[in-house]
């Protein structure tokens, strides 16, 4: 049996609820977290610091919800700074998604569809590798149907040899038991508490930048931050990377198709470049 190089393991942030309503996220954000095989134990042992820090067990499931108003939180959170990861982290503004059927909380269609759309940017960087063979996990989904659907979604996918790979090429399994995917929720929320703290704000208007291909950022000019600066700086290092060094549309990419220039100041602003 051919071994795994590398498992990406993935959790989401949110709810596929309508987000006018009272209690429903205004965002959906999912995350998969790319590790190599060899590195998965040290990375584990991050997790357990991030527990040990917010004075939780080893053995009980960390949330970020756990870590989100915690006294300590900040001090937890630069652990993240340890781990051995590449990061695709993908917000749905939910807001701006036009489809009746993937606003509707009923069909799943939402929840379904985004387990998939990180492998766009995950193939540019890993497929053209031959020497790389992955394990995709995902948090157990519990709505009739729903982890069929996604299944689905690969099989279609024709870069994928579905005859040749492993069974458990596509794992479901309960993050409780696995401190992987507990890392993978705490990316998630992260993430959606920063592209969150961005709704209603005026974004920088780094279309002109890109459109003149020079940089003539007045945020970068004056030093300004856009939302809670903070939460993307520890994010923005685990953010996977194109071969330019870039995570825009790579590490970092927005959906429903048509936001993603709202959000090129991602590089700009984070990447101290």
């Amino acid at each position: 049996m051919r071994p795994f190089t590398h498992r990406i393991f993935s959790d989401f942030s949110g709810d596929d609820g309508d987000p006018g309503v009272a209690g429903a996220s205004r965002t959906l954000c999912i995350t998969w977290v790319i590790t190599k095989e060899e590195d998965i134990w040290h990375n584990q042992g991050v997790v357990l610091g991030i527990k040990r820090t917010i004075g939780c067990r080893p053995d009980a499931e960390l949330k970020y919800r756990s870590l989100r108003h915690h006294p300590s939180r900040r001090k937890a959170l630069a652990l993240l700074s340890e781990a051995k990861v590449e990061v695709i982290l993908v917000p749905v503004f939910k807001e701006r998604v036009k489809e009746e059927d993937l606003k509707d909380p009923k069909t799943k269609r939402l929840v379904s569809l985004i387990h998939y759309v990180p492998i766009g940017p995950f193939s540019e960087k890993f497929f053209k590798r031959s020497d790389t063979y992955f394990q995709l996990v995902f948090d157990e989904v519990g709505w009739a149907g729903c982890e069929e659907a996604i299944r689905a979604q690969f099989q279609r996918d024709k870069r994928l040899d579905w005859k040749k790979a492993r069974a458990d090429w596509l794992l479901f399994t309960k993050s409780g038991s696995s401190l992987m995917l507990q890392l993978a929720d705490v990316i998630a929320g992260l993430g959606r508490e920063y592209v969150e703290s961005l709704l209603g704000q005026r974004l920088p208007t780094c279309v002109v930048c890109w459109l003149k291909g020079v940089r003539a950022c007045s945020y970068i000019k004056a030093g300004r931050s856009v939302g809670r600066a903070s939460l993307m700086r520890l994010l923005y290092p685990l953010l996977l990377k194109d071969d330019g060094g870039k995570a825009w549309e790579s590490g970092f990419t927005t959906r429903p198709p048509g936001v993603q220039r709202d959000y090129l100041f991602i590089d700009c602003l984070f990447g101290g470049k």
